[in-house]
């Protein structure tokens, strides 16, 4: 069987850490891989030498036309390919998959990997996805709320998959906690860093030995910069940007911290969960932080957007060390919950099954 993955880029992002996590198990299990990239952009990810990747790229300055030319290269490319399965992720990349390749009679899987109530949030986009998706094969959710989010007819054709987790990935377990509050991700509005950089400076005033470290670049980097500057002494703060060995900057951590405002599921969380690491997150829409924590067992949960909540729980850690370590050792159960040779699997018995029916 030969499986196509169709992407933005590999160089970031949650959607394209889960495809290196499958290409690296597919490959294991003699499935052939492909990637294509709409973008032209660097991998960050370690993707094995038997998954070719081919990167599309800018085709011209005009916007519109650009598109529209990228898609042609994908719809040549899969001709070209012939593959079994196309695998189109995230949501904003599957819309412009599915009409490109409409008579090939390749089977088309969308996996969505936010909040469709909100993403994606051009008006135009989300009409082509209520258009277009009808069209698609089958359909891979992270959360029973994304999915009820569609129609009968799209539900029927899907099926909700987890993040699978490679634990070959995840540093050894740093006993010693620094006092350090992390968290990490674009530094972009759906992220709320600024009520973590708020609720750490309320934190702040009364634990004054933590510092409070945000990982990721983007847009917002320099208002968060100026926020943080503005409510925080200079050394108790740092951005150092997007690192390639993130969870290697983690480890050690005394927490971590999602202060979104929506989300799928957080790779970065099951990370950290991974690592023994306390972790708290806003119990966003649509639910994949509470399918992952069970609230003051293996984590804890705020209200999004909640400053005084998310400084209470960050205190409650700090205050207790039976409190963070036992939500540590819980967090560890992730490990065999989403175990990329379990969860890689389902993927792999889905995608079959769309091939055989073409649902």
């Amino acid at each position: 069987m030969k499986v196509l993955f169709v992407t933005r880029s590999m160089w970031a992002g949650g959607a394209e850490r889960v495809i290196a996590e499958l290409v690296k198990h597919f490959t294991k299990m003699k499935i052939k891989c492909e990637i294509l990239t709409i973008d032209d952009e660097n991998i960050l990810y370690d993707i094995p030498k038997e998954a070719k990747i081919y990167p599309i790229g800018e085709v011209t300055k005009n916007k519109l036309l650009d598109k529209f030319l990228r898609y042609k290269k994908v719809r040549k490319l899969v001709k070209d390919s012939k593959p079994d399965v196309v695998l189109a992720l995230p949501e904003d990349i599957g819309i412009y998959v599915i009409p490109s390749l409409l008579g090939i009679n390749v089977p088309v899987i969308i996996s969505e990997r936010n909040n469709p109530w909100v993403m994606p949030w051009k008006k135009e986009t989300r009409f082509l996805r209520k258009l277009f998706y009808p069209f698609a094969n089958g359909f891979i959710f992270q959360t029973k709320d994304a999915a009820n989010y569609f129609p009968d007819k799209i539900k029927e054709k899907s099926i909700i998959l987890p993040n699978p987790l490679d634990l070959k990935q995840i540093p050894s377990i740093n006993q010693e906690k620094r006092k350090e509050i992390i968290g990490a991700g674009r530094l972009d509005k759906q992220k709320n860093f600024p009520l973590l950089i708020r609720a750490f400076a309320k934190f702040y005033k009364n634990n004054n030995d933590y510092v409070l470290t945000i990982y990721g670049d983007g847009a917002l980097k320099n208002e968060l910069e100026d926020l943080a500057s503005s409510l925080l002494p200079q050394d108790s703060f740092q951005f150092p940007g997007r690192k390639a060995d993130l969870l290697e900057h983690i480890s050690g951590g005394s927490m971590f911290v999602l202060s979104s405002d929506y989300e799928g599921m957080p790779n970065v969380v099951i990370e950290a969960m991974a690592m023994g690491i306390p972790v708290i997150s806003t119990d966003c829409p649509t639910g994949g932080p509470a399918e992952l924590i069970d609230d003051g067992v293996n984590g804890l949960l705020v209200p999004v957007g909640d400053l005084d909540s998310m400084t209470q729980a960050m205190s409650k850690i700090a205050k207790s060390k039976s409190l963070a370590r036992n939500l540590g050792l819980n967090a560890l159960k992730i490990r065999d919950r989403l175990d990329t040779n379990v969860v890689s699997e389902k993927w792999i018995e889905y995608i079959k099954f769309v091939k055989s029916n073409k649902v």
